[in-house]
């Protein structure tokens, strides 16, 4: 029986997330984020397995939209992080937040650098 890319992307994700709830419910934060770390690098390599049989096409165009990809991922991101931050703060827990601000604030630097790359280019 031979799985196909979205049957077995679909089954690891759905394995990282029961993990993620079950190490989250217990409370065991080290598992948590083993978990997740693990997730993720098993899911870049099922994607660089699957495409290494196929050819990759390089050219201005496929190099904007990756561009315009990783920048709108960014945004989503930072628009995640200033959610969290602003939950955070407003249940009063400050040192939390506080920390929220670092990977916000580089977040927005990214941004910023991928907009004035982006504008230049094009």
């Amino acid at each position: 029986m031979k799985l196909s890319y979205e049957g077995l992307l679909a089954s690891l994700i759905a394995v990282i997330v029961i993990g993620l709830a079950y190490s989250t419910k217990s409370g065991k934060g080290s598992l948590a984020v083993s978990i997740l770390l693990l997730g993720v690098l098993m899911v870049y390599a099922l994607n660089r397995y699957y495409n290494s049989r196929v050819g990759r096409i390089e050219d201005e165009r496929t190099e904007m939209i990756s561009t315009k990809s990783t920048r709108n991922a960014f945004a989503v991101i930072s628009i995640i992080l200033f959610a969290e931050y602003l939950w955070e703060y407003s249940n009063g827990n400050t040192e939390t937040a506080t920390k929220l601000l670092i990977p916000l604030t580089l977040g927005v630097i990214a941004l910023v650098v991928s907009q004035y790359w982006y504008e230049r280019v094009m």
